[in-house]
């Protein structure tokens, strides 16, 4: 049902008990079963068993017109990764200052990247969902306020948005996270069958990534740095990303980079990359693609300043945090190809196969099929 009439009240307390709004309902889902090649080997989540949890979800959108420029949207999202338990992904208000802006206040996306706006519907785009390598970010909402612009220059569109809030999450090591002070501006540009796209953004982080004990160990000895550079602690973030798409309805083509630094950080440089061209076919019901790309880490932490061979313990400590920078430095390449088939005007079958190395070492494959809706 796509309309449903119920009191305004439920969405805006500040409307008359006895006014009534509109309120548009929608929503989108994917079922997805997915199996790694490998038995000693997780690859996006996966493991050598089908599994259909993983990256399964359904979503419910509303959105009312509440009169005079204002408007309220919530979406509720519920993952199989969580145990279907349902979240807010979006809760705001949007006020329309004219025709070409607008002013949203509350819980929303941050478009981080290309494909921010519809992150989670797949039936938007071809992958089953983006690749994790370069899509790396835990989080995809904030709690704040945005301004959004649109205006056009000749024909081409033209897309400014800044954003300003926090958000407090907890990712799927159980690991809790703050990030303040999030600010980012994204600019965007529609121009016939192209988009190009760019976007910066910073925030500062603190949180616990589970070396709490290498953390405190490091206080004890006189190179206590070590321990700073291993903690989470209001450190910043800065990164950017510069796009661009290609779709004439025939071919599709994608580039994005996503380079970002976290300063003083184990975590330290992401450089992630990608490009994708795809080819529709059978009247557009179906298309082919292929994928590559690098998921590139380097951490910021170092022991080099501190001396071997002269505490037994303190090397024990040289060892260990060794390990943990070795396993947060890696350049991981991929290689994804796939078939999507729209077998129904609001469906779609995917399958996919994605190739990559994996950041302990040694490679793997995953095998993916989903079913994607929107409706």
């Amino acid at each position: 049902m796509k309309n449903l009439i119920i009191p305004a009240c439920l969405l805006a307390s500040a409307a008359p008990f006895n006014a009534f709004a509109e309120v548009n309902l929608s929503g989108f889902g994917s079922v997805v079963g997915g199996i790694s090649t490998e038995s000693d080997a997780i690859v996006r989540g996966y493991e050598d068993s089908v599994e259909i949890k993983q990256g399964s979800f359904f979503a419910l959108q509303a959105y009312s017109d509440l009169s005079d420029g204002l408007s309220a949207t919530v979406q509720v999202r519920a993952r199989g990764l969580d145990d279907w338990e349902p979240e807010f992904t979006w809760a705001y208000l949007s006020y329309e200052v004219d025709t070409n802006w607008r002013i949203q206040v509350g819980r929303q996306r941050i478009p981080i990247y290309l494909y921010s706006d519809y992150l989670d519907v797949s039936y938007a785009y071809h992958w089953i969902a983006p690749p994790s390598e370069v899509y790396k970010a835990t989080f995809d909402s904030i709690d704040g306020i945005s301004s959004i612009h649109d205006f056009s220059v000749g024909d081409a569109m033209v897309n400014l948005r800044a954003y300003y809030g926090q958000e407090d999450y907890t990712n799927a090591d159980g690991d809790e996270l703050e990030l303040d002070d999030v600010f980012s501006v994204v600019a965007s540009v529609n121009y016939g069958w192209w988009t190009f796209r760019t976007s910066y953004i910073q925030f500062d982080m603190t949180g616990n990534i589970g070396l709490g004990e290498l953390v405190n160990a490091w206080k004890q000895t006189p190179y206590g740095s070590v321990g700073d550079d291993l903690a989470i602690n209001e450190d910043r973030l800065t990164g950017f990303e510069v796009g661009v798409i290609f779709d004439n309805q025939d071919w599709l083509f994608l580039a994005e980079y996503i380079p970002s630094t976290l300063e003083n950080s184990v975590i330290g440089d992401y450089e992630p990359w990608m490009v994708s061209v795809g080819k529709r076919f059978g009247e557009g019901k179906y298309m082919i693609h292929g994928t590559v790309g690098e998921d590139v880490v380097e951490s910021a932490t170092s022991v080099n300043g501190v001396p071997v061979g002269v505490d037994p313990a303190l090397d024990a400590l040289i060892a260990t945090t060794e390990g943990v920078i070795d396993r947060n430095t890696y350049e991981n390449m991929f290689y994804t190809v796939g078939l999507r088939w729209d077998f129904h005007d609001s469906a779609a079958f995917k399958a996919e196969y994605t190739h990559t190395d994996l950041a302990e070492g040694g490679d793997a494959g995953l095998f993916q099929v989903a079913l994607v809706t929107v409706f």
